[in-house]
């Protein structure tokens, strides 16, 4: 399968060193790992079957086991399936948790879960692809009514100022640059790219971009439009995105900046050419993102008077 915009580096990068570094953050981020943990627990009931998509350590998957499963099928596309498989013998879950290489859309169950655990949510919350994975085991991997965790996913814009973020664009066409380089610059500025945010680059408040209850949830392409206000002189670089999504009832999790403790990142979505901006100006935008995380497009601009 083709590898999703966001998706983490260890899925592109078999290094042993980027893979480990990259879950320990996870490991680490304790707002993620407690959070998780209460919906597990809320979720899984005694004996039950439990699918973990892209399950990478293993973490959630020896959780569900400490909640009660009988049986959890944990599934990986990267390289730390190898990680997870020892840890699992190591932590004394090897017996109840099999491992299964490759792409959930390409695997099947022998038997249906009870429970869907899947952490797929990316930086800018559907760019690892979380509306696609779960729409198709809900239609082959899970019993009716079976228990999905994450249960609903919002995604958040609002413009933003960032020079640093825009110089992955802009950089392109900087005066010393001995060739042509507006081939790049034009995909620079078609790419979904990740910053760590903080309120000072918020240019306003944000706006709901994408309220989506996964339970339910087409298989389609997210589309959406919207008006955002300027509160602040400044320079529009592009739109700032972040998701929050329930886990479970009474159990959720955020990105809003500038979670600068997080092991999540925020998603910046690029001008091809930065707006002068004034406290009151008002801006219209579309966004649309394909339910798999692939393709991202979107367009902002200043509404003249």
């Amino acid at each position: 399968m083709p590898q999703l915009p966001g998706s983490p580096v260890w899925q592109r990068d078999s290094s042993h060193s980027t893979v480990l570094d990259y879950h320990l953050s996870m490991l680490h981020d304790t707002a993620r790992m407690d959070s998780f943990r209460r919906a597990i627990d809320a979720s899984v009931q005694p004996g039950d079957v439990v699918v973990d998509i892209g399950c990478g350590s293993g973490v959630l998957s020896f959780m569900a086991c400490e909640a009660g499963a009988g049986k959890v099928y944990a599934i990986e596309g990267g390289p730390v399936i190898e990680v997870a498989r020892e840890l699992a013998v190591d932590n004394g879950f090897a017996d109840r948790i099999e491992f299964l290489g490759g792409w959930s859309i390409e695997l099947g169950l022998p038997e249906p879960a009870d429970v869907l655990i899947s952490e797929t949510i990316g930086n800018a919350g559907l760019d690892e692809g979380i509306v696609a994975w779960t729409f198709d085991a809900r239609q082959r991997l899970l019993r009716p009514g079976a228990a999905l965790l994450p249960q609903r996913l919002r995604m958040w814009v609002a413009a933003a100022e960032s020079f640093d973020d825009h110089a992955v664009v802009s950089d392109w066409m900087a005066a010393g640059l001995r060739y042509d380089f507006t081939a790049a610059h034009r995909r620079a500025a078609r790419t979904l790219w990740f910053a760590d945010l903080t309120p000072g680059n918020l240019l306003g408040q944000p706006e709901l971009a994408a309220d989506i209850d996964l339970r339910s949830a087409p298989n389609e392409t997210i589309s959406s439009t919207g008006h955002l206000r300027v509160d602040r002189d400044g320079t529009l670089h592009g739109l700032a995105c972040w998701f929050d999504s329930l886990l479970s009832v009474g159990v959720a999790i955020d990105n809003m900046p500038p979670r600068a403790d997080s092991s999540w990142s925020h998603g910046f979505l690029p001008l091809v050419d930065p707006i002068a901006v004034a406290a009151g100006d008002q801006l219209t935008w579309a966004l649309s993102v394909s339910a798999d995380g692939e393709h991202w497009a979107w367009q902002v601009d200043r509404i003249e008077e």
